[in-house]
């Protein structure tokens, strides 16, 4: 599964930072939009309802565009979605900015002229009580390599090949007579003992890193407020007659 991480900037660099540093962090190029300008405000929008985005925080974007913000939009897996947005956070973004009122054009009267007006606005502020993700910490495993001396003591064994010569002055007997003159070649070799290490790695322990997730309700408040126009009609008084 995957999650739209969206981010608003006001000025164009830090949105390249944005989408670089995601870059950097492994996301692929291919699953990261950048929406800048108002001439990219309708796409931005119609991208954002295709993922999910409700209509009205949709335009907002778009219209958040329309005033020369830039919307790096990024679809990342669930697991790595609050890192994203770390990401995106880290590299300046914004919140949506207000919608300017719109104010009525003021009428032309019948002989041409401009009918001067004043202009009340009745306000309904609508409330959405949505969630977003937020990173609240986690834990990293980093391997380390440390050495321990090791010291134990073996015996070795040398050996050494000794010549000696000693007198004999005796008759041979008939074996001895037999081989006395054929050539014979005796070869004694001497052998020295030297110290050998062997290392065998075994794994004696694990660490595993896993995430669960818990689902709770929570009940949030939260105010609407509301402007109404009054209309009252003004007393006034007529000129004295001469």
């Amino acid at each position: 599964m995957s999650t739209i991480v969206v981010g608003l900037y006001k000025e164009t660099g830090s949105a390249k930072k944005a989408f670089q540093a995601l870059i950097a962090a492994g996301c692929q190029e291919t699953d990261i939009e950048t929406f800048d300008g108002a001439d990219s405000a309708d796409k931005a929008a119609r991208s954002l309802l295709g993922h999910g985005f409700e209509k009205e925080l949709a335009e907002q974007y778009g219209a958040a565009l329309r005033q020369g913000h830039t919307l790096v939009a990024a679809d990342i897996a669930d697991q790595d979605a609050d890192a994203a947005e770390a990401i995106l956070d880290e590299n300046g973004t914004i919140d949506l900015p207000e919608a300017p009122a719109v104010h009525k054009p003021a009428q032309k009267a019948r002989n041409g002229g401009t009918v001067e007006q004043e202009t009340l606005q009745s306000v309904k502020e609508e409330v959405e009580i949505g969630k977003r993700r937020v990173s609240k910490g986690g834990v990293k495993l980093t391997s380390e390599v440390t050495e321990t001396p090791v010291q134990d003591t073996v015996t070795l064994r040398d050996e050494t090949v000794d010549v000696e010569h000693r007198k004999v002055d005796r008759p041979l007997s008939p074996d001895e007579e037999k081989a006395a003159f054929g050539e014979k070649t005796v070869e004694l070799t001497a052998t020295s003992e030297t110290p050998e290490i062997t290392k065998e790695a075994r794994v004696v322990e694990e660490v595993v890193l896993s995430k669960t997730a818990s689902e709770r309700e929570k009940t949030v408040e939260a105010s609407a407020r509301r402007t109404d126009v009054k209309v009252e009609p003004v007393g006034g008084k007529s000129g004295n007659k001469r």
